[in-house]
C-alpha cells in the first residue's frame, strides 16, 4: 500500500503499519513530502538514513522495511528517529512507530 503524508498525520495510531513492517516483515511504500526530500539534501552523506532512504527510494517513492531501524542506530543508536528530521513530519511518525532497537 502506498501512504502519502496527509494519510499518516491523521492517524492517531500506527499499529497497522507496524504489524506489517515489523511482525510481517513486509513493507510498505510510503510517497516523501517536498520538505522531506530537502531534509534528505541535507542530510545526504553525512548520515545512515539518508543512505536506506537513497537505496530504497525511487524518485519520492520510498519502500520501507524492518531494515530501516539499522541505519537510524547508525546515526543515534536507540533513539528510534531519524537525524535533523522534524516531529512533525510523517516520515519521523512512520519511523518513531516502526523502530525496532537491537537489529542485526
Amino acid at each position: 500500500m502506498l501512504y502519502n503524508s496527509k494519510d499518516i498525520l491523521k492517524m492517531d495510531d500506527l499499529y497497522d503499519i507496524q504489524e506489517i513492517i515489523c511482525s510481517s516483515g513486509l513493507t510498505i511504500q510510503y510517497e516523501l513530502t517536498e520538505a522531506e526530500m530537502v531534509w534528505l539534501d541535507f542530510v545526504r552523506g553525512h548520515y545512515s538514513i539518508a543512505d536506506y532512504i537513497d537505496q530504497h527510494r525511487h524518485n519520492n517513492i520510498l519502500t520501507i522495511d524492518s531494515e530501516i531501524s539499522i541505519y537510524m542506530d547508525f546515526d543515534c543508536r536507540y533513539a528510534g528517529k531519524a537525524i535533523c528530521l522534524s516531529d512533525d513530519a510523517a516520515l519521523q511518525k512512520i519511523l518513531f512507530w516502526i523502530y525496532k532497537e537491537d537489529q542485526e
